[in-house]
């Protein structure tokens, strides 16, 4: 399966940093809710929307699908003060072998 909505919204989360959702809409020319349904999954997007994230992040269209095998790495929490936690790895190919979720 291609599973080009997560991956697009994989992209957008990671490109758009820390800017919040609400500066992104605006800087794209969209409301807020639909960065929002974008980001999770929710929404179609049309032709219009994906030639406007590629004029804001200056890439090319395939830029916006990054392969799914692509993890994303978080720091530690600032929660743990110890030291010893590993960073958290966001990559559904390390959840294989895991029992799928109810409902999912």
């Amino acid at each position: 399966m291609v599973h080009l909505r997560a991956r697009l919204a994989a992209f957008i989360r990671n490109a758009r940093g820390s800017v919040p959702q609400r500066v992104f809409a605006r800087k794209m020319g969209v409301a807020q809710s639909t960065i929002m349904r974008i980001e999770n999954e929710d929404q179609n997007v049309t032709l219009d929307t994906l030639e406007q994230l590629c004029k804001v992040f200056q890439v090319d269209v395939g830029d916006l699908f990054p392969p799914k095998s692509v993890a994303r790495v978080y720091p530690p929490s600032a929660r743990v003060s110890d030291g010893r936690s590993p960073a958290m790895v966001h990559d559904s190919a390390a959840r294989k072998g895991k029992p799928a979720k109810p409902g999912k």
